[in-house]
């Protein structure tokens, strides 16, 4: 397991500075020892250890954005309202699907249906 490769993938991602990132360290943790949990294969390689290191880095970008989805750009002009913030979480979510359906091969997928993600409520 390489944290540093999960925080490393995470900063890519969210484009957070180290110090900013830092902040984040728990979740990212978190998000690592939860998307390990879901690794029913015995014997893993190189390779699955990677593909287990990004998908928690991208887990970990979720929960980000979730926790910081009021935080970011919207405006209404009239009657017409624009949010950056939906799209952004979409997008998020489905990052996040992908790389899970990713490492499919090594996971319990019935684990995988149970993903559960606490979102801030405005």
């Amino acid at each position: 397991m390489s944290f540093e490769k999960t925080l490393n993938r995470f900063k890519l991602i969210s484009g957070l500075a180290d110090n900013e990132a830092g902040k984040w360290l728990g979740l990212i943790k978190e998000s690592n020892a939860y998307v390990r949990s879901l690794v029913t294969k015995d014997e893993l390689y190189d390779i699955d250890e990677d593909r287990i290191d990004n998908c928690a880095a991208v887990y970990a970008y979720y929960r980000y954005i979730c926790y910081n989805i009021n935080d970011e750009s919207s405006f209404s002009a009239g009657d017409l309202s624009v949010s950056f913030n939906e799209n952004k979480l979409k997008a998020a979510k489905e990052m996040w699907e992908s790389e899970l359906e990713s490492i499919s091969d090594i996971t319990d997928t019935s684990l995988s249906d149970s993903t559960f993600v606490f979102k801030r409520v405005k």
